[in-house]
């Protein structure tokens, strides 16, 4: 059983990253879409990483980072084509004006452990994923849990499949996320995904088929989110459940501003309790 709560399209109000705005009509453009720049003109310094040891390792088109310990923190900036493996637990990733891209259908970071992935501050940075695959990878496909934190700007792109995929997500910090997956895919796709109290970041979620798919649960209690032209926004998955399983999605606190998806949430018969700070419907003139 499910329950399904829809806002119909009548071109309302709307932000922008790039100058898109929704319309109605058959030529469908999205009011928000993710601009990939040139990685050559805007990251032109080849990717330097630090601490840059034993523990960094290149074999062709991927970096393996393998530290001895856990809880490492490794600097990364300027531009990278190809794919990263994080191989150690608790590995944090400071992105630094890094862009980080794999046009061969394979995601540009992978982790086989629970990571971090933080944006340094007044920096920007993008990872990126194109191609083809029959594999449903995100552009960060991380195998165990994933932190997103940081207070800089961090663009994520699947045109693949998912924007971000991993078990358990938490996002934290104060920056941006920007993250688009594709009509196949998720921006967020994952387990659980949970933000707690007093969290002031912005998270646009972008043009994918969904905004964020749990298959347990979506717990939100603070942050900024912009979720637009999904075909549905929040969503935990079901269709694996036993009749016994609960799955829900529950929003405490936090700010929304939602358009142009087809449906606002897909979760069990009295799975959805939505108590958001402040709700910005622009389909329906911003009430």
């Amino acid at each position: 059983m499910k329950i399904r709560k829809s806002f119909i399209c009548v071109c309302g109000l709307s932000l922008a990253l790039t100058a898109f705005f929704s319309s109605c009509a058959e030529n469908f453009k999205p009011r928000m879409t993710i601009s990939i720049p040139e990685p050559e003109r805007s990251f032109p310094q080849p990717l330097k990483i630090e601490p840059m040891d034993e523990s960094v390792s290149l074999s062709g088109r991927k970096i393996v980072i393998a530290p001895a310990e856990e809880g490492r923190t490794y600097t990364l900036s300027g531009y990278y084509k190809g794919e990263i493996h994080l191989e150690t637990k608790n590995t944090v990733l400071k992105l630094k004006n890094a862009f980080l891209e794999n046009s061969s259908g394979k995601s540009a970071l992978y982790a086989r452990e629970k990571c971090e992935i933080s944006s340094a501050k007044e920096s920007v940075n993008y990872i990126v994923s194109r191609g083809r695959s029959f594999m449903k990878r995100g552009a960060v496909d991380a195998k165990k849990d994933l932190i997103l934190g940081g207070s800089g700007g961090l663009f994520i792109k699947g045109t693949v499949c998912h924007g971000v995929e991993a078990e358990d997500i938490k996002m934290k910090g104060s920056g941006g996320f920007y993250i688009e997956g594709s009509r196949r895919g998720s921006a967020i796709s994952c387990k659980s995904f949970e933000v707690e109290e007093k969290k002031a970041f912005s998270a646009y979620l972008l043009n994918s088929k969904n905004g964020i798919k749990a298959d347990k649960s979506i717990n939100i209690k603070s942050g900024t989110f912009y979720l637009y032209d999904n075909s549905v926004a929040l969503k935990t998955d079901i269709k694996k459940d036993s009749s016994k399983t609960r799955r829900g999605i529950k929003v405490s606190g936090g700010v929304f501003f939602i358009g142009g998806n087809k449906e606002f949430a897909i979760t069990d018969d009295e799975g959805l309790d939505f108590d958001p700070a402040s709700l910005v419907d622009e389909d329906n003139g911003g009430e």
